[in-house]
């Protein structure tokens, strides 16, 4: 990687990001302890949506229940039912293995061009993390 930042600049510009952070975690925990008002006020349905207006706003509040599958546990159960009310159920997807994905480009690449053409790569945002090395502000 090359360096463009002089150090000091590099100091100044990691510093402004840590108290930007420091101020959007402000800022969150701020809306968060709004948004827990207002469904005191308004209410929230265990699932599905509550709207109440006012006069200068309508708001709605929504509630939800996420709901996660035991696999193991759904192995073992599965065979107890239909086998069209299972397949209604519970779904099966297919999950790409990053891990073995990109191990096969090396070990097969024929295989590998034959799998590539079901997966659609693109890059990420690139991130930035940065640590404080001591007190010296």
């Amino acid at each position: 990687m090359e360096k463009t930042a002089a150090p000091n600049q590099l100091d100044e510009l990691a510093f402004k990001l840590e108290s930007a952070k420091a101020e959007e975690a402000k800022a969150r925990l701020n809306r968060i302890a709004i948004e827990d008002q207002i469904i005191q006020a308004v209410g929230v349905k265990e699932e599905g949506s509550a709207t109440l207006k006012s006069d200068f706003y309508k708001v709605t509040t929504t509630g939800g229940i996420t709901r996660t599958l035991d696999s193991k546990k759904w192995a073992e159960i599965h065979v107890q039912l239909p086998a069209g009310i299972a397949n209604l159920v519970v779904r099966q997807k297919p999950e790409l293995d990053i891990r073995q994905f990109k191990a096969l480009k090396d070990l097969s690449p024929e295989q590998y061009a034959i799998v590539a053409q079901a997966v659609t790569s693109k890059p990420r945002k690139a991130s930035v993390r940065i640590e404080r090395l001591g007190d010296k502000h």
